[in-house]
């Protein structure tokens, strides 16, 4: 599923507030959950999000004036495909909103 998230900061600002607001995006995970992220480029990072026993991989791009990426849901949870993706664009759009 992809997603796009609108901003207005700039790449190296949207970076940076991602950058801070990854510690605590797991916190917020329903279940318990867990992520696990990586960057693999300057602007390209991948998580994984660990939630109700399925793994979810998560690609971001940051861009001049979005965040686009997409996201794999697990078969098993196909049907809350929304939900996550609703809960991956709130979390990013925090992150960014948070100076």
């Amino acid at each position: 599923m992809d997603i796009a998230i609108p901003h207005s900061l700039g790449r190296e600002e949207a970076k940076r507030r991602i950058e801070v607001g990854l510690p605590k995006l797991a916190a917020h995970i329903p279940g318990g959950g867990a992520l696990a992220s990586e960057w693999a480029g300057d602007y390209v990072l991948n998580m994984t999000i660990t939630a109700l026993g399925s793994r979810i991989p998560v690609s971001l791009t940051i861009e001049e004036d979005r965040l686009s990426g997409s996201l794999e849901v697990p078969a098993l949870m196909k049907m809350m495909q929304g939900q996550v993706a609703e809960f991956v664009k709130i979390s990013a759009g925090k992150m960014l909103d948070k100076a």
